[in-house]
């Protein structure tokens, strides 16, 4: 028998699948419905993608699946709205 089959981690087994390779980054936030998130590929824009962040988030990772050897970045296009005091403290 195999001494690394002796050796796994119960964790291990029970893996459904591939294991992430960098550690997961940090989640977008929900911003203002006045804000947007707008997606960038190599300084160039590429689409606006709502104010959720779960949204957002989903669009930049497809993008930087699909674009692996570009810079993809996204940018926030802040509140505008006068007096508007959504989601801050």
């Amino acid at each position: 028998m195999n001494t690394r089959t002796q050796t796994l981690d119960s964790r291990d087994t029970q893996a459904d699948g591939l294991r992430a390779v960098c550690p997961p980054s940090e989640p977008l936030t929900d911003l203002c419905h006045h804000a947007l998130y707008e997606i960038y590929v190599n300084g160039q824009y590429v689409e606006s993608v709502g104010n959720l962040g779960g949204n957002a988030q989903r669009a930049l990772d497809f993008y930087r699946r699909k674009r692996r050897k570009q810079a993809v970045e996204i940018r926030i296009q802040s509140c505008r709205v006068p007096g508007c005091t959504w989601g801050r403290i």
